[in-house]
């Protein structure tokens, strides 16, 4: 079975590296292959941002290793060529698609509402290009999104929940799930199961969990859901502190797979297609 984690983190170096950027990368590139393998992974979508490695890392690091990543680039929505940008993504190797983020700074709710990354949305529309949304807090907007554009391919993030170590959780942190859940009305609305088990009280396999899931499985079918790690490391000198593991369910890698691979309860075709078949499908990241 194809087994791919749909979103991970590439980090940056937090101190000058003396052995220079090359180095730098192909010393990541090694710890993170040898991650998956130890896993049984085959396959991962690295995700850039301001806080990880740069889209020109990620890039190179896909262009060395094209049948075991790719990478989904954050834009600028604001730019005036955003169309052109995301025609270029759309005919880059190894970039299946975009992100962006309405969940913070909290104005981007607002700017969701206001039509700012309408633009984009178009773009991505016309030229069949996935955007990914971390949009905890914006969910009901992007479901008018989904119903004005029934054929732009939206990926919610992190089940669309706040998830530490950046958004803080509350007492009861699947409190959002039904925002999410509303959105299975649409068919090009897909999820991504990532970083479920910080928001566990129990530890692994975090079964508290499962029956959250199970609903989100059950309201959108395995055929648009992705398993996904989040995993990361970053530095505490870019945040202003260490964030990791600082939350309860702080979990290994192979605990990111096996508290949802090893279940019973979930059938042979769920499976096939969460844990690779429904990320090949939608980002459009072909086999060969």
């Amino acid at each position: 079975m194809d087994i791919i984690d749909a979103h991970l983190h590439l980090p940056a170096p937090w101190t000058p590296w003396e052995h220079g950027e090359e180095s730098f990368l192909d010393l990541q590139a090694e710890l993170l292959l040898a991650q998956m393998d130890a896993a049984g992974v085959d396959a991962a979508v690295l995700i850039s941002g301001p806080l990880f490695a740069p889209a020109g890392w990620c890039r190179a690091v896909v262009a060395r290793y094209p049948q075991r990543l790719a990478v989904v680039l954050p834009l600028d929505e604001t730019a005036p060529d955003i169309a052109e940008q995301v025609q270029a993504v759309r005919d880059t190797p190894g970039v299946p698609g975009i992100r962006i983020t309405t969940a913070f700074p909290p104005e981007n709710a607002g700017r969701l509402r206001a039509g700012a990354y309408d633009a984009l949305f178009d773009a991505a529309d016309k030229y069949g290009v996935p955007v990914g949304v971390l949009g905890a807090g914006t969910l009901p907007d992007l479901a008018a999104v989904a119903r004005a554009r029934p054929g732009l391919a939206l990926v919610v993030d992190h089940l669309g929940l706040d998830q530490p170590p950046y958004l803080p959780v509350s007492d009861s942190p699947w409190r959002g799930l039904d925002q999410l859940v509303a959105l299975a009305e649409f068919p090009n609305v897909t999820v991504k199961l990532s970083g479920a088990p910080t928001l566990s009280a129990e530890p692994y396999p975090y079964p508290d969990v499962w029956p959250h899931l199970r609903r989100v499985l059950d309201a959108f079918g395995a055929d648009r859901c992705m398993w996904a790690t989040d995993q990361h490391r970053v530095s505490g000198r870019l945040l202003g502190f260490d964030p990791l593991p600082r939350h309860p369910a702080y979990h290994s890698y192979a605990q990111g797979l096996h508290y949802l691979l090893d279940r019973t309860d979930l059938s042979t075709a769920e499976k096939v297609a969460l844990f690779g078949g429904t990320t090949r499908r939608i980002l459009g990241w072909p086999t060969e």
